[in-house]
């Protein structure tokens, strides 16, 4: 049944956006899926995380876009590797690979070209990994949209890509993927 939903998900993604195949042949997006209609404010958000009395639903946002990642329980709800992103828009934090509170839900910065690239694999991952967003953020917006972004090179930690392999197989999507590589192939350092 898992396997199925996977499937589906990557069929979703593969034909909700145009792809082009690099050397290896796997489908890389040349642009994010379209979220679906529902409405967000930053507070609603806010009460999908994984220590909200009652939640059974764990929502998290990029660039304004909110994703379900119930099925990620393991790594976003209470005691995950990466339960702070449960709730709250991680994009700075995706961006410059940082794990600091005080950093979710931050709607004005500057990112550098790097950490562009960077934000456009995460919604690449989430795309490819939980599927089409459910909505977006209404009351809140970004200093950047994904218009001004670059085409993603890779879905990170999607099983086509030799990240997985170098971080230990499975692990690193398991614990939710904060792992990369700069534009050099080098290991991205995190900025903890």
């Amino acid at each position: 049944m898992a396997k199925d939903a996977a499937e589906s998900r990557s069929t979703l993604y593969a034909e909700g956006t145009a792809a082009v195949s690099d050397k290896k042949h796997k489908k890389i997006p040349v642009e994010p899926l379209q979220p679906g209609d529902r409405k967000f404010t930053l507070e609603q958000l806010n009460a999908f995380s994984a220590e909200a009395p009652g939640s059974q639903q764990i929502l998290l946002s990029v660039l304004g876009r909110v994703y379900d990642v119930s099925t990620g329980r393991k790594v976003y709800g209470s005691g995950g590797k990466y339960s702070l992103f449960a709730g709250h828009d991680g994009t700075y934090n995706l961006a410059v690979m940082t794990m600091k509170k005080n950093t979710l839900d931050m709607f004005e910065y500057e990112l550098d070209d790097e950490d562009k690239c960077t934000l456009s694999e995460w919604i690449a991952f989430f795309d490819h990994r939980y599927g089409r967003p459910l909505g977006e953020l209404v009351d809140r917006r970004h200093a950047v949209h994904w218009k001004d972004l670059p085409r993603p090179s890779k879905i990170p930690f999607s099983g086509d890509d030799d990240d997985e392999e170098e971080a230990g197989g499975n692990a690193a999507l398991d614990a939710g993927g904060l792992a990369g590589k700069d534009a050099a192939g080098s290991p991205k350092r995190s900025r903890l």
